[in-house]
């Protein structure tokens, strides 16, 4: 019988990919061949359906159920698969194990269902991982002033959009609403346009029939 601490039994969990219910994209079959070739056993047999019928139940039954070596050499199989990828096909999305991060609060770290620490993208441990997958690179957003914005357009080729029309424009739309994410207000006293406000501003310049041209 295993004696795997609970720590163990989480690395495993990490490593199938079980948090979501299923064990990695493993279909019936091909969980029973895995396990057919790897362990020599019969992973849907009756002794490991005592937690119930879903394949990480039976997973989990086989590793509390098995001597360590078992469990061991399954850990040991799927580590020497993974290191033997290639880089493509690593990054390859067909074999993506796809995370949805939505918003849930808990009152004490103990309390989530998981900690996600993400890595910042010049952090020392950021070169050890898959950069396109694994880094969420920091931005700032570019900000513009009223006048900037006014002044970009002008250079565009558009010398007649004046701060006025800008106003005009912007209060049209209720472009300040925070939900539509236009723009922002700076130390609490000067609004600032991101891009998306630019491309709003060209394309009514662009659209208005040569009005400020």
């Amino acid at each position: 019988m295993s004696s795997l601490k609970a720590i163990e039994k989480k690395v495993f969990e990490d490593l199938f990919g079980m948090a979501s219910g299923y064990v990695l994209d493993f279909s019936n079959n091909t969980f029973t061949e895995f396990f057919r070739e790897t362990a020599n056993i019969d992973i849907y047999a009756p002794k490991y359906d005592f937690n119930g019928d879903s394949k990480a139940k039976r997973l989990r039954a086989f590793w509390e159920s098995e001597p360590d070596a078992l469990p061991a050499n399954i850990h040991g199989y799927i580590q020497k698969f993974d290191s033997e990828l290639t880089d493509e096909e690593f990054a390859n999305p067909h074999y993506a194990y796809r995370i949805l991060f939505v918003p849930k609060t808990a009152n004490r770290k103990g309390q989530a269902d998981r900690v996600i620490e993400f890595v910042k993208s010049d952090s020392p441990l950021a070169e050890t991982v898959n950069k396109e997958y694994a880094v969420i690179k920091e931005t700032e957003k570019k900000k513009y002033l009223p006048k900037q914005v006014v002044d970009l357009m002008k250079a565009e080729g558009y010398p007649g959009f004046t701060i006025h029309y800008h106003t005009q424009l912007w209060r049209s739309q209720h472009a300040k609403t925070p939900a539509k994410g236009y723009g922002t207000m700076v130390a609490g006293k000067v609004w600032h346009w991101y891009e998306r406000w630019v491309d709003v501003v060209r394309k009514h310049c662009r659209d208005s029939g040569g009005k400020y041209s």
